[in-house]
């Protein structure tokens, strides 16, 4: 090999080897959703803001655009800092967490909807059919609306924000238990009608990143 293609090729390596440690995708953190405008809709202790937290994080992780801080050290910093003693974190505070966490933006969101109304009729078994009848378990329509920002941790930009809201029909919640998988049971029609407004939200928040040069 000649010394010009053999100095060719060194310089090649020493610019590519490098790069090939480097991960371009950038670092986010996703906030627990502030639920407060809803709250006094729902009872029990089911943390509803945990529950689409965790919704929007495996939505981010299939869409592999960003690498995602752990919402359980997520929430561990929060507890750890007494930062969410109200319930709701604002932009300052998810800058400090960003920070905390080594991220270059957060994720911080709203659930602005999350609601049920009973249908007509039940799910239930007449033999050994599935049908709608008198009885069984109740089935109903969920709405679930959606809004979320993405915070640059480095400057504490809101550099846009995102709304999404979806509807389903599923089983009732009351009728079910929270073992049954997923947001208050994979099967509920609020849990179905998360996932579809999680994944609206996150359709929009990385086409808005994108946009922006952000991922």
């Amino acid at each position: 090999m000649k010394f010009k293609e053999t100095l060719i090729l060194l310089l090649g390596i020493l610019v590519i080897f490098p790069l090939l440690g480097q991960n371009p995708r950038p670092k986010v953190a996703v906030l627990k959703f502030d639920f407060s405008p809803i709250r006094n809709q729902w009872w029990g202790s089911y943390d509803i803001g945990e529950g689409i937290q965790a919704l929007v994080e495996d939505e981010l992780l299939d869409r592999m655009v960003f690498r995602i801080y752990s919402r359980k050290y997520v929430n561990a910093l929060l507890k750890e800092q007494d930062f969410q003693r109200s319930g709701r974190v604002d932009a300052a505070t998810a800058v400090k967490i960003g920070k905390l966490a080594g991220v270059k933006y957060i994720v911080a969101g709203t659930v602005y909807k999350f609601e049920q109304k009973k249908k007509g009729g039940a799910l239930g078994f007449v033999g050994n059919k599935l049908g709608v009848g008198g009885g069984g378990v109740k089935l109903a329509q969920a709405k679930v609306g959606l809004t979320a920002q993405l915070i640059d941790v480095e400057t504490g930009e809101i550099l846009f924000s995102a709304k999404a809201e979806d509807k389903s029909t599923g089983i009732l919640v009351g009728a079910i238990t929270s073992s049954g998988g997923g947001l208050l049971g994979g099967e509920s029609s609020i849990s179905k009608a998360s996932e579809k407004a999680v994944e609206k939200l996150i359709d929009k928040l990385v086409k808005k990143a994108r946009g922006l040069g952000s991922i």
